[in-house]
């Protein structure tokens, strides 16, 4: 399990124009050891902030400590331009493994804009410029995390502290999220945080046959149909004292959602067959993945104007990247010795996730069955949708690998500032990679080093040729 303590170095820093936001990086974690993937750190930038393993504190900012061997020394620099643009820019500082913004490598000093992607060798951050109360939410999460893993997101971490305040006043909430954004997951941290004695029950309302979901909702008498041999208990009345999860509430027939609004406003209902009238103290969560759910015609405006004024939307995936190398922590379990190779790392903080963090769940689980004790995680343990993305286009997401100098003194523009792509090159043959995993001792990364191409496509090329690369590790090596 995670570890949800997050460290702040937040200095005296020149206000900003606006007098508001605080420019920060916050690190997401680093993939080469199981207890830096937790990260965790929230940095204020203040005026400069020097990065590296082991950075000197500079005069006019501050330092941030990176405990990686994939870290120099001192790897790169953030610097606040003048107060009149009130920009940052970010620039390497002739480390050996180069610095990185949304996946392509520096070779001058680069404007950094919210939400960029900064790969220091292993370590991911992502830099944000944030309000008072966005950090305050952030600290919220860290000291009581509304769900099984802190957040590092100020979007969600506001969230979180929304729903805390909702789920103390007892109302109906309205939930609004793509498909696998962990709906019901904090459906539960509402139900925890509301001091409800009862249970929480859950329904999706899109798995169940359409003329059942009634029955499923408010239970029916013995004798109410054909196939009603005995009473059933209906999941309001199971729910009795606690709460009631509907998932996929834009799913509920019409007329049934009709039916729902009329418990919601009196708390009584009817098993189906029945003139009984039962009272319920049952508390209401809906959830949907359809964004016309907000305005209709999914879900009829009375009843949403009873399950929220507002439906809290839960970001995706893709706009809360500042969690995932906490939710890999929180997936990989109790699995020990467990790394990433650089490349790979990067390539998780690179896919779009389009099935959000159910779709991350089932990639790290699958890769900590196939990677069969093996302590690191490349990409022939990923899914083939996220190999292919790195595969395809050789040279334009991280880039050659050419010596780096210092950086200049001056900015340009950032296009000349990042590697471009190259023409496609073709791809090394079977004699090539085989000469080199001898002599690298099967070592993937030594490989694509060497020919100064992406782990991906060397992989692919061995999975084309039939090259086992464990063949060549040493006898005390092989899986």
């Amino acid at each position: 399990m995670a570890s949800n303590d997050i460290s702040h170095t937040i200095p005296q820093a020149r206000s900003h124009r606006d007098g508001q936001r605080l420019a920060v990086l916050l690190l997401a974690g680093t993939g080469t050891s199981r207890e830096n993937l937790r990260g965790g750190r929230v940095v204020t930038v203040g005026d400069g902030l020097d990065i590296g393993r082991r950075p000197p504190t500079p005069e006019r900012g501050t330092a941030l400590a990176i405990p990686d061997r994939t870290v120099s020394g001192l790897h790169a620099r953030v610097a606040r331009l003048p107060e009149e643009t009130d920009g940052f820019t970010i620039t390497d500082l002739g480390s050996t493994n180069g610095t990185f913004v949304d996946g392509r490598r520096l070779t001058g000093p680069v404007a950094l804009k919210p939400g960029a992607l900064v790969f220091v060798g292993s370590a991911v951050m992502i830099f944000r410029m944030l309000s008072p109360a966005e950090l305050a939410a952030i600290k919220e999460d860290a000291a009581h995390p509304f769900t099984p893993v802190a957040t590092l997101s100020p979007t969600l971490a506001m969230v979180c502290t929304r729903l805390r305040l909702l789920a103390a006043s007892q109302a109906e909430i309205f939930l609004l999220g793509e498909t696998g954004v962990g709906k019901e997951v904090f459906a539960r941290g509402i139900h925890a945080a509301s001091g409800r004695s009862g249970p929480m029950v859950s329904i999706n309302c899109a798995a169940i046959p359409r003329e059942l979901v009634e029955s499923e909702l408010f239970g029916y008498e013995k004798g109410a149909h054909s196939t009603a041999q005995a009473r059933k208990v209906g999941l309001i009345e199971s729910a009795q004292g606690g709460t009631l999860f509907l998932d996929e509430l834009g799913e509920m027939p019409i007329e049934l959602q009709s039916k729902l609004l009329r418990f919601v406003q009196d708390r009584k209902f009817s098993p189906l067959g029945s003139n009984r009238v039962i009272d319920a103290d049952v508390r209401i969560i809906a959830a949907s993945s359809r964004a016309g759910a907000s305005k209709g015609p999914n879900v009829q405006d009375a009843l949403l104007g009873r399950l929220g004024a507002q439906p809290v939307q839960l970001p995706p995936l893709r706009e809360r990247l500042e969690d995932l190398a906490r939710l890999i922590d929180h997936f990989l379990g109790d699995a020990a010795l467990v790394s990433f190779e650089t490349e790979v790392f990067q390539a998780l903080f690179l896919h779009s996730w389009p099935l959000n963090v159910r779709e991350l769940q089932k990639t790290i689980v699958e890769a900590k069955i196939l990677r069969q004790g093996t302590a690191t995680i490349g990409f022939e343990h990923l899914p083939e949708s996220i190999v292919a993305l790195t595969a395809s286009t050789p040279d334009e997401i991280y880039g050659d690998l050419p010596p780096q100098g210092p950086a200049p003194d001056d900015i340009v523009a950032d296009a000349a500032n990042t590697e471009p792509a190259k023409a496609r090159r073709p791809p090394p043959t079977a004699e090539e990679l085989t000469a080199l995993l001898r002599h690298y001792h099967g070592n993937i990364t030594y490989v694509a080093r060497h020919l100064k191409r992406q782990y991906a496509v060397i992989w692919r090329c061995l999975q084309r040729y039939g090259i086992d690369a464990s063949t060549f590790k040493p006898p005390g090596d092989r899986p």
